[in-house]
């Protein structure tokens, strides 16, 4: 999940030295066909491997690179283990093992949305889920001692991190044939963060130069072949399939999916769509927005999922290691894309999480829409002003991250932080204050400005706007949402027609990981769709622009 922004960039690198290259979704993962919670998704990966070479070959590529990017060495390895083979073999950050990658995951997982977000028959980390049967299929992988004399690979470049003490990833950078590169920010990489990871540039830089010094400088053709439209064939005997489409919306050309029903219902389709947050791309928090997309398709409805412009897949990558989360841009783009996505707003509903849910406000705001879930907002004001501040700062962290370690002892850095923690309950105290005792009228004028943040404020417009709001929140934002006076707010407009709704989940974490808060998610997008009936779904759906360039997907 968080290493998207890494593959784009490597990809950008070796595309200006003339290379074509392929990135790509493993079954079961992203965007492609199946669930992710298969017995068999380790053989799936496996294969899916085989499919993107495939894929190669059959666009004219006359040799082959593979790069693996930490569990990607594993599974690289355990495909050419099944007697394939490839010509290099780049290993950025391997675990020595699956055993190693899953427990390092599975805690980091536990620290980052809590130790009761296990789910029994399952094993979780940051941006998936695998079954028990899967995990241990998973942890049995292994590194091969040197694939150069195992698999007959001529080349192989393995990129590891300082004072490494993984002892199978030690024996293979000592390997006879294995050239090996060390280099600073991997750990940096490999954790969740906040925000957008720090991009191990050095490592990126090296990655490129290897492959351009071992490949010969004569050139081919390669031809791609691209299809925009696919049937994602359904999981399981009793499901659905689904058809599943890409577009392109506005100048910028941001990349957008849209999921439909194979039958039409009688009545107007509803079309969901899903807002991302500030790195999470289209796939949405442990592939949620791609599941709940087929599932919406499958009930007769359409959903479509986006990428903010130099996101995931939209626009030009850059490699600036950080990309600013609130933004006028991006706002006029999400009302690009909602009325890209359905010409009716009394059909269109949104859903969006953190600061995806606030661009999900400011679309109903400007252009309206049937109904509005809003998980975990913050940023509770319609101006910008109020998170420069904190954007700043953490543009700074993402900087630094990608900076030469500072072995002299401290820096500016670390005086700001030990300046601005003692005055952090201060500011806390202040800010509940003026929620409590300022008058109201006082508060709208501050929140207009854009210097503090009135939920009732932003509330109030959007019910005005007749939409059916629903609240979800986890107990850190629940707690930020009644010290601003949420709470006053909702009282204040239950009289009106259509009196927002606030969901307080009782555990569970900000970036909406926690199994807790995405079954509240569902439960909230779903009823309305589990509700079209079976008269309806014998209505076949066939459009000309569908039905001529309809394939089974990989």
């Amino acid at each position: 999940m968080d290493s998207a922004r890494l593959h784009r960039i490597l990809a950008d690198g070796l595309a200006r030295r003339g290379f074509a290259v392929l990135h790509f979704d493993y079954l079961g993962l992203g965007d492609s066909a199946y669930a992710q919670d298969r017995d068999d998704a380790v053989a799936n990966w496996v294969a899916s491997v085989g499919h993107a070479l495939d894929y190669l070959t059959l666009v004219g590529a006359q040799s082959t690179t593979a790069i693996g990017i930490r569990a990607g060495c594993l599974i690289v390895d355990e495909y050419l283990n099944r007697s394939h083979t490839v010509n290099r073999v780049v290993l950025l950050d391997p675990p020595g093992t699956g055993r190693r990658y899953l427990r390092e995951h599975t805690a980091l997982f536990r620290l980052s949305v809590g130790e009761d977000a296990v789910t029994a028959g399952e094993v979780s980390i940051m941006g998936g889920r695998l079954t028990d049967h899967a995990a241990g299929e998973f942890a049995a992988l292994q590194l091969s001692a040197n694939p150069v004399s195992t698999h007959g690979v001529d080349n192989v470049l393995l990129v590891g991190r300082p004072a490494e003490t993984d002892r199978r990833v030690t024996a293979l950078a000592s390997s006879e044939g294995v050239d090996s590169i060390v280099s600073e920010g991997l750990p940096d990489c490999a954790r969740p963060r906040d925000m957008l990871l720090p991009i191990p540039y050095a490592a990126v830089d090296s990655i490129v130069e290897w492959i351009d010094r071992h490949v010969s400088n004569g050139t081919h053709r390669a031809v791609p072949q691209y299809l925009d439209t696919v049937t994602m064939p359904a999981d399981g005997p009793d499901g659905v399939d689904v058809i599943e489409r890409i577009e392109r919306i506005g100048p910028n050309g941001l990349f957008a999916i849209r999921t439909l029903p194979r039958r039409r219902s009688a009545a107007p389709a509803r079309t969901v769509l899903f807002f991302v947050t500030a790195k999470d791309f289209h796939v949405g928090p442990a592939r949620e927005w791609v599941e709940l997309s087929r599932r919406i398709a499958a009930s007769g409805a359409q959903a479509m999922r986006w990428d903010p412009a130099g996101m995931g897949l939209s626009g030009r990558i850059h490699r600036d290691p950080y990309r600013f989360v609130f933004t006028k841009a991006d706002i006029t783009d999400a009302i690009a894309v909602a009325r890209h996505a359905c010409h009716d707003v009394a059909e269109l509903e949104l859903v969006g999480i953190c600061s995806g849910s606030w661009y999900a406000a400011q679309v109903v705001r400007n252009v309206g829409a049937r109904s509005a879930i809003l998980v975990n907002l913050v940023a509770w004001s319609w101006r910008i002003t109020p998170n420069w501040l904190s954007q700043w700062d953490i543009r700074r962290k993402a900087l630094r991250a990608n900076a030469p370690r500072d072995t002299g002892g401290s820096h500016l850095g670390s005086w700001t932080a030990r300046l601005r923690a003692p005055l952090a309950p201060a500011r806390g105290a202040t800010k509940s204050f003026m929620h409590n005792h300022l008058p109201r009228s006082v508060l709208h004028v501050l929140s207009w400005i854009g210097l503090v943040y009135l939920p009732e404020s932003v509330l109030t417009t959007l019910v005005r706007r007749g939409t059916d709001l629903t609240l979800i929140a986890a107990p850190e934002d629940t707690e930020h949402f009644l010290a601003r006076g949420g709470q006053g707010a909702l009282d204040r407009l239950q009289e009106t027609p259509q009196p927002p709704r606030r969901i307080a989940i009782p555990t569970g974490d900000h970036g909406a990981h926690h199994p807790m808060i995405l079954a509240a998610i569902r439960n909230a997008v779903l009823p309305a769709m589990d509700a079209a009936t079976a008269e309806d779904r014998e209505i076949l759906w066939c459009p000309d622009e569908i039905s001529a360039r309809e394939v089974r997907a990989g």
